[in-house]
């Protein structure tokens, strides 16, 4: 059910309201009454496309109200079908099935006012397209280009909880390595109050080896790294999804023109965000989706080229104010959303797939325990009867 859609003859994103408005309709309540020209409601049919996905075939689904208090319960929207009645919309596209939109959170709104940083961004949007660095057309370019990426990169989303769990535990027994720890050799068992369980774990670590070298870089497998992951896997699981692997040079330029940008969003002598104080993989998604979705924007323009797109930042943060502040009221879209998520999943289906030994990470711990104490035994046997 896309609340809003993209005028190829306006060449923005309007709602249902506003596209009637444009077009003469000046008054909702003649739409209300399914008072539309028949012209318009054709119209309506290659002018609309799917913001998503461009899928044509649009047509007009007027508000629905409660018939006790009369109050609206569900907002005008556009419906797209063709001329036979079928989905016309991409199978990856969010709203292929538009009775269960999937959940498109890597869009997000430039009208938020809900803080300072999404208010520079919101400006910043507004004096890039009154300054005409970039239009809404080509927002929407992006928009397309990325569902052209994960049609062309998708993946099987195979990966289990229990796989997710299981790389908790397999990066656990990591945990309490130091400077300290060497191999295993039958005589550090005879050293007073040795620690079995941390030798046990340390070298079941040192055996799977290989198994860590698939981990990657500023990827944990902790707690609260894992709460995002979990829920992805619940929303996507089964589906085709994007290999986040395919984008990953773009997603590091996403975070350097980002990190770069968050230094500069504010005027000199102000407190910088705290965006600017942290390093950007350890940054909260939601504090981050703006600043991402424009930077991604600018990356986009710049053939991803990281100069040439905080160049066009550049322009942009001192392009003059817009004369019209609604020039940011539309939605951006942040490919790099949840992307450290994807790339801990990611990691744990290539763990999963080099794996030689599918228990539970403890009860293979404690048969290598029960391997090294019998090893110790062995030695002290020895070292008694050389007495």
């Amino acid at each position: 059910m896309p609340i809003t859609a993209y005028s190829k003859e306006a060449q923005r994103e309007l709602d249902l309201e506003q596209w009637l408005q444009l077009n003469g309709l000046q008054t909702a309540e003649a739409f209300k009454q399914l008072d539309v020209p028949d012209w318009l409601r054709a119209k309506a049919g290659t002018d609309v496309e799917c913001s998503a996905c461009g899928a044509l075939g649009a047509t007009l689904v007027r508000s629905a109200r409660s018939k006790g208090s009369g109050r609206a319960v569900a907002q005008g929207h556009f419906r797209f079908r063709t001329a036979e009645g079928g989905n016309p919309h991409h199978p990856l596209c969010d709203f292929h099935d538009e009775q269960n939109v999937r959940g498109a959170d890597y869009l997000t709104s430039f009208a938020s006012d809900k803080s300072a940083l999404t208010r520079a961004i919101r400006d910043l949007v507004c004096r890039g397209i009154s300054a005409g660095i970039f239009s809404q057309a080509e927002m929407r370019a992006m928009r397309l280009w990325f569902l052209e990426e994960k049609a062309a990169r998708t993946i099987l989303l195979d990966v289990t909880p229990e796989q997710l769990q299981w790389c908790s535990d397999m990066q656990a027994t990591r945990a309490i390595r130091n400077a300290g720890s060497l191999s295993f050799i039958p005589e550090h068992g005879s050293l007073p109050g040795f620690d079995w369980e941390a030798a046990a774990k340390l070298e079941w670590a040192r055996r799977n080896e290989p198994l860590f070298s698939e981990i990657g870089p500023h990827v944990y497998f902790q707690r609260q790294s894992l709460e995002r992951p979990l829920r992805l896997l619940d929303q996507h699981a089964g589906q085709q999804v994007l290999d986040p692997s395919a984008l990953r040079e773009k997603y590091d330029a996403a975070l350097h023109l980002a990190s770069f940008a968050a230094h500069h969003l504010f005027e000199p002598g102000t407190k910088p965000h705290a965006l600017a104080r942290e390093h950007p993989y350890y940054w909260k998604p939601a504090a981050a989706h703006p600043l991402l979705a424009l930077s991604a924007l600018l990356l986009f323009l710049s053939a991803w080229d990281l100069q040439r797109a905080s160049a066009l930042f550049c322009r942009v943060k001192t392009a003059p104010p817009a004369p019209d502040d609604l020039l940011g009221n539309l939605v951006g879209l942040n490919p790099f959303h949840d992307y450290q998520a994807w790339l801990v999943i990611n990691a744990a289906r290539r763990i999963a797939s080099k794996r030689t030994d599918t228990r539970p990470v403890a009860e293979q711990v404690t048969e290598v325990k029960a391997e090294m104490q019998a090893q110790h035994r062995i030695w002290a046997g020895s070292s008694e009867r050389d007495l």
